[in-house]
């Protein structure tokens, strides 16, 4: 699904992102973990060209996303991105933020956009705010519809930086919970998170990511029970016990 070949990434002197070579799979679910500053959120941004990598290759089912002349619109119609701080249009209700983009992208009509959005809030459990508008909304049914607007795209891969992590306590469940869900319908899903409980029940591959590497790409039992890493144990017994 994404080979990515010497990537970098830098801002000026400072390296981000340093050489970076993986691969990933259709279907599989990474949880991208490690220090602040590591480079997790540029990583991820890089995949969808919201960052300009500096140098090397991301290919995309085979397409160079990399290369000027590839419509970046287009791959991103294919790559959906789910935020932080939700980035949902605050001027228009919670249905028309779920079909503003298939409806522009000429990916569904109206009326199909429509139904889709239904069913979409059906799944976040959300149908009752289909007229509300953004303010009316709590972070989690925020994040929530955010959700369902990145599936309204059909997308292939679904990029998610820190889903939880602007939400109150309580809210973060039933967030982690739909993303649960997603996992289940056989998406790719690359995850930047702090929620260790996520990362190893639900991602099945994670990448432990610091200064600007990926040091170690492995299964979530080596990595919450073996850990050969020591700067992975370090970081493991600091958010563990925290």
């Amino acid at each position: 699904m994404i080979e990515i070949r010497n990537l970098n990434k830098n801002y000026g002197d400072l390296q981000v992102l340093k050489d970076i070579n993986v691969d990933i799979k259709e279907g599989e679910i990474i949880a991208i973990i490690g220090p602040s500053g590591g480079g997790k959120s540029t990583f991820l941004r890089c995949i969808n060209r919201l960052e300009e990598p500096s140098s090397g290759h991301i290919k995309i089912k085979g397409e160079d996303i990399t290369d000027k002349n590839t419509d970046i619109n287009k791959i991103r119609q294919k790559v959906s991105m789910v935020f932080q701080h939700f980035n949902l249009f605050a001027n228009k209700n919670v249905l028309e933020n779920l079909i503003i983009a298939p409806i522009k992208a000429e990916i569904l009509n109206k009326e199909e956009a429509i139904k889709k959005a239904d069913e979409l809030l059906k799944s976040v459990g959300l149908s009752d705010k289909r007229e509300a508008f953004p303010h009316k909304l709590s972070g989690g049914q925020k994040q929530r519809i955010a959700i369902a607007r990145s599936l309204a795209m059909s997308p292939d891969v679904i990029l998610f930086d820190e889903p939880t992590s602007a939400l109150d306590p309580e809210m973060i469940g039933e967030v982690l919970d739909i993303m649960k869900d997603v996992a289940n319908k056989g998406l790719t899903m690359l995850v930047v998170t702090h929620e260790m409980g996520f990362a190893k029940n639900v991602a099945n591959r994670i990448f432990f990511m610091d200064g600007g590497r990926i040091t170690v790409d492995d299964t979530p039992k080596n990595v919450f029970e073996n850990p050969q890493n020591p700067r992975l144990r370090e970081f493991l017994g600091k958010v563990l016990n925290h």
